[in-house]
């Protein structure tokens, strides 16, 4: 198993966790997610792969497939077309995406498979081509099969901003919530032990939310908020979905909907946390890839104060006037950017409009677009400028502002009629 890279208060709890772990028997099964042509051209090579690293371990490797009864997961080997001329299956939400809901996720089907032929863990890869230059699969799966870990999420190196969803709202709201500095938390693929899989299994959710079990925030809710052993794993360069880009609204509306009704759901275990940062183990080389798009500030900031006069009367409802002020401020000093206090403080306030039902939810999070735009443009000056340590610092920034703003987010939570607009 592949040593974890842990700051120096992280070494102990890290070292305790794969010191009493023990090689897990029962075989690996792992799912390919993704476009059809390319979950089969990955599937071979994978177990190939697998069969050599985790000899003599039964490996198993599915294709996740959508089926008239929603997603399943089907051996690779039965997946392509036939003699008969059987159809190839369909096509699930690329698994690079990250942020896959849990009506369109194979993880439940995986962890029933699982539990049922006793596996030692379970993951769900890309489709899509992984970096060559990285051991990938050994850094996913061996911290599960191997280390004693529950739970590994993945990381990737992306140029500096890209994933900025991630970077600078997903990753500091799930660090403030859980206490975790995971790098990518809403990435889909992941592994998972057999003994999380059964914990999993038995929560109520699958009868009761059954579209929104299996979803990578309620994954992360899940193993977060209870006693699962977690990590992540650096598995290199993401692995790129193919086709056009998601427009950035719609992604939005996506990942924060995800994360802010699993935030709703779990807000008596995170308000009862804390705060501050819990250990976590990280496998593999961090880092920013060189190069990507260059955004441009003026045009980001343009779209913001585009936003700040057409979206006022939906926003004069979600942001308390102080922050409207703030925002008329920043609208003025384009050059400053945000203040991270004040962009911690937005994204809670509309995680509470959010739950609060205070404007229908998918029109509050795409009207959260030209806010995120102003943020991103401060964000673009800074990778302009700043080498990666610095650019490091600034993203480090960002998270601490959301975990010192963790007060207003619990008292805004508690007593969202305070504020009346």
């Amino acid at each position: 198993m592949p040593e974890p890279s842990v700051r120096p208060e992280d070494r102990e709890a890290g070292h305790e966790a794969a010191a009493g772990s023990s090689l897990a028997p029962g075989p690996l099964l792992v799912a390919v997610q993704g476009r059809a042509a390319a979950a089969l051209a990955a599937a071979p090579p994978l177990a190939e792969g697998l069969r050599s690293r985790f000899a003599p371990r039964e490996i198993e490797v599915f294709i996740a497939d959508v089926g008239p009864e929603g997603v399943a997961i089907v051996p690779w080997e039965d997946a392509g077309p036939g003699p008969e001329g059987r159809s190839p299956p369909l096509t699930p939400p690329p698994a690079s995406q990250g942020a896959v809901a849990g009506s369109a996720s194979p993880l439940g089907p995986l962890l029933r498979l699982g539990a049922a032929r006793g596996a030692a863990g379970m993951a769900i890869v890309a489709a899509e081509a992984h970096d060559p230059s990285i051991d990938w699969l050994d850094l996913l799966l061996s911290p599960v099969v191997e280390g004693g870990y529950d739970l590994v999420c993945p990381a990737y190196r992306r140029n500096r901003t890209a994933g900025a969803i991630n970077s600078g709202i997903v990753a500091p709201l799930v660090r403030t919530l859980w206490g975790l500095a995971l790098r990518q938390p809403l990435g889909t693929e992941m592994a998972i032990s057999g003994s999380l899989a059964l914990r999993l299994l038995e929560d109520d959710d699958w009868r009761r939310r059954p579209a929104e079990a299996g979803s990578d925030a309620w994954l992360l809710a899940k193993a977060l908020g209870g006693e699962a052993r977690v990590a992540q794993a650096w598995l290199g360069a993401w692995p790129r979905p193919a086709g056009e880009p998601e427009e950035l609204s719609q992604t939005l509306a996506r990942a924060l909907g995800l994360v802010f009704t699993e935030m709703e759901r779990s807000a008596d275990r995170w308000q009862r946390m804390g705060g501050g940062l819990r250990p976590l183990a990280s496998f593999g080389s961090g880092g920013f890839e060189p190069g990507g798009e260059e955004l441009d500030p003026g045009r980001l900031h343009a779209a913001f104060s585009l936003g700040l006069r057409e979206l006022e009367p939906i926003w004069s409802l979600v942001l308390p006037p102080a922050t409207l002020l703030a925002l008329q401020r920043a609208e003025r000093g384009a050059a400053r950017g945000f203040d991270p206090g004040l962009w911690a403080r937005i994204v809670y306030d509309f995680a509470v409009a959010h739950m609060a039902r205070t404007v229908e939810r998918r029109q509050l999070l795409r009207s959260l677009t030209p806010l995120y735009l102003g943020w991103l443009a401060g964000l673009a000056r800074s990778a302009a400028t700043l080498d990666d340590p610095g650019f490091e610092a600034q993203l480090e920034a960002v998270a601490a502002a959301f975990e010192r703003e963790r007060r207003y987010l619990i008292g805004r939570w508690r007593w969202p009629d305070d504020f009346n607009p």
